[in-house]
């Protein structure tokens, strides 16, 4: 009697691809563990550093930031250096910014034959974007980064400040903080993050990169957002006044709008009444189904009637 084969217990095949795949990313991922090593560093939860380890990703990420040849690149936070090189590659000069000292005393030995690439230790919170493109003739600069995920509004709020001297920016955040920037009015992402980044930059979902790219892998997964900086903002009202309302209406979610404005403008109820029948919005509406429009007919409202930032 001829027994049939057990295809149950066949071990199933890799593809060439897959083992390829695996054994670069293990090979990488040894690379900068070993290079960090042997300098007696590693990863310092207290910056929020998870290094690249997929080198395919690490193009992917400099061909998205769009770089030209005369361009001066300011990369936030090159940690072990995955981008800093690919960068050079495409612009004339880049200035990586990076707090941690062993970190840069490892760039700056690491990258020493490069031409280009300057190696900045400092904090980019209190970077000045403007000294560094006129030190290097640049009207203005591309900004990359893998951003630390703690500190992420901060470095938007910094380039926003200084959007006079930033072409853009491409940069590694967090997937649902990401989300949170793109949300929809009435979702539950949608907050006064999203009104803020909405009223100072368009900003461009580009692609997810699973938590394992990294090294040490992160809980959360991460996705590369482009920020295009607007020249002028999209609505006209008092910028203070404005972000005053916004912050006031979130504060409480689940409260009316007129509830939340008598508490952020310190006014009696039917003054505020009086507001909102003036800016033609419905107080009776919660903040989070509110547009950015109708926060500013609120604000251009509320600074005719006097109320101060």
């Amino acid at each position: 009697m001829t027994r049939k084969p057990d295809l149950g217990a066949r071990t199933p095949r890799v593809s060439a691809y897959v083992r390829e795949r695996a054994q670069r990313e293990g090979t990488e991922a040894r690379r900068v563990k070993d290079a960090l090593a042997a300098r007696g560093l590693s990863p310092r939860k207290r910056f929020g550093q998870n290094f690249l380890v997929r080198e395919e990703l690490c193009e992917r990420i400099v061909e998205h930031a769009h770089l030209l040849p005369d361009d001066v690149a300011i990369e936030i936070g090159p940690g072990a250096g995955a981008l800093t090189p690919r960068i050079a590659q495409r612009v004339r000069q880049v200035v990586a910014v990076e707090k941690d000292t062993g970190l840069v005393e490892f760039l700056r030995e690491d990258l020493a034959e490069w031409r280009g690439i300057e190696i900045v230790e400092g904090d980019f919170l209190e970077f000045d974007i403007a000294a560094a493109a006129k030190r290097h003739g640049a009207d203005k600069v591309a900004i990359v980064g893998n951003i630390p995920y703690n500190i992420t509004t901060p470095i938007l709020e910094r380039i926003f400040e200084q959007r006079a001297v930033v072409r853009g920016a491409v940069l590694l955040v967090q997937k649902e903080y990401a989300e949170r920037l793109a949300a929809a009015p009435g979702t539950p992402a949608y907050g006064s993050l999203t009104l803020f980044a909405r009223y100072h930059a368009l900003l461009d979902p580009l692609m997810t990169l699973r938590s394992g790219a990294f090294w040490p892998r992160p809980e959360v997964d991460s996705m590369l957002v482009r920020v295009i900086l607007r020249e002028q903002p999209p609505v006209d009202a008092p910028e203070a006044l404005l972000f005053k309302l916004i912050r006031g209406a979130f504060q409480q979610r689940r409260k009316q709008l007129a509830n939340n404005l008598e508490n952020a403008l310190g006014w009696e109820r039917d003054r505020v009444e009086r507001l909102g029948a003036h800016a033609g919005i419905d107080l009776r509406r919660r903040g989070e189904t509110l547009t950015l429009d109708e926060f500013a007919r609120i604000a251009r409202a509320a600074a005719e009637r006097g109320a101060e930032a």
